[in-house]
């Protein structure tokens, strides 16, 4: 598969032959707006909480 590589002052684009999914068309336009950012911020938080809560040594460092 050949890319195109084209850059922009914001994005780094790679252009490929395939056509992209509409689920990924729509995080692409909603990863610009800051309401969904921050909503999507607090709910990662929200699960780490919870498993912290939970099961502490499940979200551990571990050496590799």
């Amino acid at each position: 598969m050949i890319s195109e590589r084209r850059e922009s002052a914001e994005t780094l684009v790679l252009e490929r032959e395939t056509t992209l999914s509409p689920r990924l068309l729509e995080l692409r336009e909603k990863i610009h707006d800051e309401e969904y950012l921050n909503n999507a911020i607090f709910r990662i938080a929200q699960v780490i909480s919870r498993k912290l809560v939970e099961d502490p040594d499940e979200l551990q460092f571990r050496d590799i």
